[in-house]
């Protein structure tokens, strides 16, 4: 038998319809029926007491008033009227005889009715113009109608039988049409589903369902299209499709919209280190994006990451371990897509990969050291040869700040100086060109070495101090972030050099300091462009 929410909903229901359908039918029909009986019947009732009373008045007396009571009166002892009233054409009254009538006169004028009845009432007054009497006067007529009151009495208890009776024949013939057109197809219908359920790849090998005309044997007959259809898929594809993805190399990883993982193929258990379908709710995966670092759950990373390939990273008993996780959506366009994710374990050759880059980083350093200690040891050989050579001491105006920028130009490119910068007038100062050029780098060159650490900051300020004499300072200190070791240079090689250099030219090596923050500052007066000029004067006078 059915079940009993199956037959609430699917046949009790339709049954309670129709046996309210149809009840409520037969009452109307009843009611229309009793409705027109009893206007019929005081039709009838009307025309019998006007002929009555037309016959008993005497033509002759049809015109008094007195004669009219008579008869009525005469009418009312037999029982053919109960009452009645008599008005004269203006609306007043004339004669009251037996009961007294219930309609007025001024609500018949207004309405023009003729019959009168209250409802539910055994009595009825009958109003008889002038035309109808064929007298002078509005006639009044109460008359009893308990007749008819008996009759609708019987005739509703009838009324209500039938329609009872009539209701619950189509509720049981409605229940029973159910029962053999819904309740056993579906019943079929839901036997073979379970079937199916349990093994769709044999979900044909059962005889086909007999479709019955209507909307059921549709049904019936598209159901045994589909199970057919169902079968053949699940043998020729989905079999073939589990198998292969059984055994990929790859592992994949169905997860729902809310973020739960309900399919995953054997490799991401080997992938993962656990049987991710189990464990993911007591402790749940988190992958973590190389790219970026950004951290996210099954969830979030499918939010994010709807298509494309990414690497991510993740704990696993054994350590931690990459990955290369390919995303897409399938059923994008369905109430309930499924997002795959599919990954392949590169552990090893993300392992290779950053051994490679600290290699090639530590390499890079080694390159930038070298070149450095390269750069510093031309330094000390220029110092060496400036010591042993004298030079010719030659009156240019020269400015100097070019030879600054030189120094420091290749100093930046062989990674000995970080940041730099040259401030001040650049005036022109008075000296050789070749000792001007060696006062400029080893200057810089002896702030450099004082430093004793690699990479330097550096600012250098070239600028007039009178008409006769211009200074060059020299400030360098430890860079930022400073990674490259000590400074390997022999500061007093560097120094001499110095002090013959500003010799040759004539200048004085005014100071070398360093303060409290650890910046060394080396200043050196030169000759200015104006003391040659008097210079010049000089000797030609003493010509």
């Amino acid at each position: 038998m059915a079940s009993p929410a199956f037959h609430i909903s699917t046949i009790l229901r339709p049954s309670v319809l129709a046996f309210g359908a149809v009840l409520v039918a037969l009452f109307t029909i009843t009611s229309a029926v009793r409705t027109q009986d009893d206007e019929r019947y005081l039709e009838r009732r009307y025309a019998d007491v006007g002929k009555i009373l037309s016959a008993a008045i005497d033509p002759r007396f049809q015109n008094k008033a007195d004669e009219i009571t008579r008869v009525a009166e005469r009418l009312v002892v037999i029982g053919a009227i109960r009452g009645g009233v008599l008005y004269d054409s203006s609306g007043h009254e004339q004669q009251v005889f037996g009961e007294r009538i219930e309609a007025s006169f001024t609500s018949v004028m207004r309405t023009g009715h003729t019959v009168f009845r209250p409802a539910g009432s055994s009595k009825a007054d009958f109003y008889y113009p002038p035309e109808v009497s064929l007298t002078p006067f509005h006639i009044f007529l109460r008359v009893d109608v308990g007749e008819i009151t008996s009759l609708e009495t019987v005739r509703d208890d009838r009324a209500v039988t039938i329609a009872l009776g009539g209701a619950t024949a189509a509720a049981a013939i409605t229940e029973m049409v159910m029962m053999l057109m819904v309740w056993w197809p579906l019943r079929r219908l839901r036997t073979v589903v379970e079937a199916m359920l349990q093994d769709p790849a044999s979900a044909d090998r059962d005889q086909p369902l007999k479709a019955w005309g209507g909307e059921v044997g549709r049904l019936t007959f598209a159901f045994e299209c589909l199970r057919s259809m169902l079968a053949d898929v699940w043998r020729t594809r989905v079999t073939v499709a589990d198998t292969i993805i059984e055994s990929s190399p790859f592992a994949v990883l169905q997860v729902n919209g809310d973020g739960h993982p309900f399919f995953a193929n054997s490799t991401c258990a080997r992938l993962f280190g656990r049987d991710i379908l189990r464990t993911n709710e007591v402790s749940p995966l988190v992958l973590r994006d190389v790219a970026n670092g950004a951290r996210h759950s099954l969830k979030t990373y499918i939010e994010a990451h709807k298509s494309g390939i990414r690497p991510v990273e993740f704990p696993t008993p054994n350590g931690q371990k990459q990955a290369l996780m390919a995303s897409l959506v399938l059923g994008t366009e369905t109430r309930a897509p499924v997002n795959v994710l599919v990954g392949v374990d590169i552990s090893t050759l993300y392992g290779e990969r950053i051994a490679a880059e600290t290699a090639l980083k530590a390499g890079m350093e080694e390159v930038s050291r070298a070149a450095t200690r390269s750069f510093e040891y031309k330094q000390m050989l220029e110092a060496c040869l400036a010591l042993m050579g004298g030079g010719k001491k030659s009156q240019e105006h020269v400015e100097i700040a070019s030879f600054v920028q030189e120094w420091l130009d290749a100093a930046t490119e062989a990674g000995a100086v970080q940041v730099s910068g040259i401030d001040g007038e650049d005036p022109e100062v008075s000296g050789g060109t070749d000792n001007l050029r060696a006062v400029a780098r080893f200057a810089a060159f002896v702030a450099y070495t004082q430093v004793g650490s690699l990479p330097v900051d550096m600012k250098i300020d070239v600028r007039g101090i009178d008409f006769e004499t211009a200074g060059l300072q020299v400030q360098a200190r430890a860079a930022a972030g400073g990674t490259k070791g000590a400074c390997v240079a022999d500061t007093n090689l560097a120094l001499a050099a110095l002090k013959a250099a500003v010799a040759r030219v004539s200048g004085q090596l005014s100071e070398i300091e360093k303060d409290e923050s650890g910046a060394v500052i080396v200043r050196v007066i030169l000759r200015g462009a104006a003391e040659r000029m008097q210079t010049g004067m000089k000797a030609k006078s003493a010509d």
